[in-house]
């Protein structure tokens, strides 16, 4: 019984990510029914300067193997013997998840960069994942970015439990972040935002909890 137990704080962290996923629209939607846009408050004259790089989808549909593949080092670093790390780290996503979801219903931000349909439908695979993407994505929840804000805190979990190695999960952090802007689904500040809200998440919740705990 405890080992199962363990087992299953040892998978939380992807389990909370999972529920994430269930609700990042129907949080839009109730952000689309407020009847307010903050979209003009942050859009800066580089945002139109983007260009956009439809080979960037590719990181960003990569999203939803991060986690996956992030954990699977930790869990090869750290083992599943101790399951606090884990929990601390389930603990800081679902703080991550509480305050995105309530800055983006108290100030809802909407998407006004993305390629027309019949455009993407003239050409190729990529643009193809692209107007996919945009089908089921929602055009709010945008400022913080969770694309940004969750591979962030991953990339700074995985720093802090295993120091010095790893850069490729740098790199792919990185490239996910910038993913957002180069399909256009994203503005500027969203990336911001996001890295700002994940440095808060990591910095008060998880170490403060790693220090509470030790």
């Amino acid at each position: 019984m405890k080992i199962a137990l363990r087992f299953l704080q040892v998978l939380s962290p992807l389990a909370v990510l999972l529920v994430h996923g269930l609700f990042y629209n129907p949080i839009g939607d109730l952000a689309g029914q407020r009847g307010a846009d903050f979209s003009p408050f942050i859009t800066t004259p580089l945002d139109a300067l983007v260009p956009y790089v439809p080979v960037f989808v590719l990181p960003y549909l990569f999203i939803w193997f991060f986690p996956i593949v992030l954990m699977g080092c930790l869990y090869r670093e750290l083992g599943i013997r101790d399951s606090a790390p884990y929990l601390r780290l389930s603990w800081a996503i679902l703080a991550l998840m509480g305050i995105c979801y309530v800055i983006w219903t108290v100030f809802p931000v909407r998407v006004d960069l993305r390629i027309d349909p019949f455009v993407l439908r003239q050409g190729g695979f990529l643009n193809e994942l692209v107007r996919r993407n945009y089908e089921v994505a929602s055009l709010w929840n945008a400022c913080p970015s969770f694309h940004v804000a969750s591979p962030w805190l991953l990339y700074r979990v995985l720093r802090y439990y295993v120091p010095g190695r790893h850069p490729i999960f740098l790199f792919l952090a990185l490239s996910i972040m910038a993913s957002t802007v180069f399909i256009r689904i994203h503005y500027l500040a969203d990336i911001v935002g996001g890295v700002l809200v994940s440095e808060l998440v990591f910095r008060v919740v998880l170490l403060r909890r790693e220090r509470v705990e030790a």
